[in-house]
């Protein structure tokens, strides 16, 4: 499996993702709950369990039946960071305009298409602060925005 190779093959350097990538998935801690991934280790196989949960319809992680974050992320699927501590760049990946059955078959041409259009238009907004297509797909959130329901307000 792929994920459990990257986790092997890394294992050493894992830790260089520590607090600079987050993972958002959605768990059952009795409850449904957002639970944030911010630290990654190859110790019990943890990073990979993370990086299933993302894509899978479950996967055990730190004892809890989780999936991907979306369900428990706001409206936008958007996980953000409620301390205030910093602007967030917020990616809405429902703007693509592509169509959202892509999640249910794969055609490469298509996620190539998505990725190229992806790295194209956030140079833009990045020099710019425009998003190129004018739907907001792309935006900043304020450090002191309302963000308690993971929508930037």
């Amino acid at each position: 499996m792929m994920a459990s190779w990257q986790t092997e093959t890394y294992a050493e350097t894992l830790s260089n993702l520590d607090n600079r990538i987050f993972l958002a998935l959605s768990c059952l801690d009795p409850l449904p709950a957002l639970v944030k991934v911010a630290n990654f280790t190859a110790v019990d196989d943890q990073a990979t369990h993370a990086f299933m949960a993302t894509g899978t319809y479950l996967e055990m992680y730190d004892g809890m039946v989780c999936s991907d974050g979306g369900t428990m992320s706001g409206s936008k699927m958007t996980p953000l960071f409620q301390d205030h501590q910093r602007p967030q760049l917020i990616v809405d990946l429902m703007q693509t305009g592509y169509p959202s059955s892509m999640v249910y078959r794969v055609n490469t041409t298509q996620y190539y298409d998505l990725i190229k259009q992806g790295q194209d238009e956030a140079i833009e907004w990045l020099q710019t602060g425009v998003d190129p297509r004018g739907v907001d797909a792309i935006t900043l959130c304020p450090v002191d925005a309302d963000v308690k329901r993971n929508l930037c307000e």
